[in-house]
């Protein structure tokens, strides 16, 4: 059982996050393998302990859509254990993932009886519809290029490792359809303005690199061709430690 209260859940004392444990039981899932179906029924909610999951939805195509990248610490399947409909995306693992299930009988009567438990939970809902909130401000607003960009500096805050001194290394699998999706643009269209960024200097696309990782080669650069969307909020991404 984890000993620390992971940060989704800071609101759970160490006995209410103990009990928490206890009601749910680790499953792991090899890459590839769908986590949660988009329409199912909402029966159980996760935490990510280890590894790496991409969230998509269906359009009216049938296409999947790329909305995000959960990793550990993460909850997901959090929305339909709350309000009882069906799961609205789909969660597939990117990586071989381990996650906690806690079913929704036992959880529910959980956050009945453990007020602080059940606020946690909600915070953790609010804080991830502000976060995607403020993301779908700056991807639809302004310029391409702008928004591409956007996309780059949040996955390097969120996901970003240091590489060679004053680089980067967006360390998911960000590919140029997963970008042309949550800049709703034509992967054709956002190849351009990636290699427009690496003609500049600001990223390199880790076409020679094994996995395949985007990388800010200079985030004061990329920052300077960026215009900041009007309700938008984003700090200057820190050089990461790990």
């Amino acid at each position: 059982m984890p000993t620390t209260t992971p940060a989704v859940l800071a609101g759970l004392g160490p006995v209410a996050w103990a009990e928490l444990c206890e009601l749910g039981h680790v499953v792991s899932y090899p890459a590839g393998e769908t986590i949660l179906l988009q329409g199912s029924p909402s029966e159980a909610m996760l935490l990510l302990e280890d590894g790496l999951t991409a969230v998509s939805v269906s359009d009216a195509l049938g296409q999947d859509v790329f909305l995000a990248f959960r990793g550990a610490g993460d909850l997901v399947g959090e929305f339909g254990c709350l309000d009882g409909r069906p799961r609205s995306a789909t969660v597939r693992a990117v990586a071989p993932t381990r996650c906690r299930v806690f079913h929704r009988s036992p959880l529910d009567r959980f956050l009945a009886r453990r007020p602080e438990a059940y606020r946690a939970v909600t915070n953790a809902v609010i804080d991830k519809m502000r976060r995607a909130t403020d993301r779908r401000i700056r991807y639809a607003q302004g310029r391409l290029g702008d928004r591409v960009g956007w996309v780059l500096l949040d996955h390097a805050a969120e996901f970003g490792r240091a590489g060679d001194v004053g680089v980067i290394v967006i360390d998911v699998p960000l590919s140029q359809v997963r970008i042309a999706d949550l800049v709703r643009a034509r992967p054709r269209i956002v190849g351009q303005q990636l290699a427009a960024l690496v003609r500049a200097g600001a990223i390199d696309t880790g076409y020679r690199s094994s996995p395949r990782r985007l990388k800010i080669l200079d985030q004061d650069l990329l920052r300077r061709r960026l215009v900041q969307p009007e309700g938008s909020d984003v700090a200057p991404v820190p050089y990461p430690s790990r």
